[in-house]
């Protein structure tokens, strides 16, 4: 998953990757503790423009992910499909700022590279953390676990009673506070 520089001929180059999570070590160690597992393949077409030393990424990914939902903590699996773009730049060399304040290349988004190389391994396997949901949900009609029993309300109704929701406020529902 590298490019070399000299590769980019007339500026503009397409590139497509087919990828297996050993691709991805992070993201491989992250699944064998309970985070997304990523099915193999993942799909990536990059779009690589070069303008002098910076060059522009845009890029597609597409894969398919186990997760648990946030709901009922069965696992189900997701497609994601998302659109990217990222900036690389050329690392330089360190030099002395008086008292100015300089940004580091990750505080503007951007990515370095060094000796004529574009790496995108680190690049890839972020965009495939990114394009998972925070808060999985294996159906937006998902109804979650009885907070009392823990019965999956998706397959089975429970005889629970209902319990009223403990809103401090309340109590100020009485109150009028139109009064002058």
């Amino acid at each position: 998953m590298q490019v070399e520089l000299k590769d980019i001929k007339g500026g503009v180059l397409e590139q497509e990757y087919s990828c297996s999570l050993t691709d991805f070590p992070d993201l491989n160690m992250l699944a064998q503790v309970d985070g997304p597992k990523y099915l193999d393949p993942q799909v990536f077409k990059l779009r690589l423009q070069r303008t002098g030393k910076f060059v522009e990424v845009d890029g597609h990914l597409d894969a398919v992910v186990r997760l648990n939902c946030g709901r009922c903590l069965q696992d189900f699996e997701k497609t994601v499909s998302e659109s990217f773009s990222v900036t690389f730049v050329p690392q330089v060399e360190d030099e002395e700022v008086d008292d100015e304040v300089e940004l580091e290349a990750d505080d503007l988004g951007l990515v370095v590279y060094a000796e004529e190389t574009l790496d995108f391994r680190d690049t890839l396997q972020e965009q495939l953390l990114m394009a998972v949901p925070i808060k999985p949900l294996c159906a937006k009609t998902c109804q979650g676990l009885c907070p009392e029993c823990g019965k999956n309300l998706n397959i089975e109704k429970c005889s629970c009673t209902k319990k009223p929701f403990n809103n401090k406020f309340t109590a100020l529902a009485g109150i009028d506070f139109k009064k002058t």
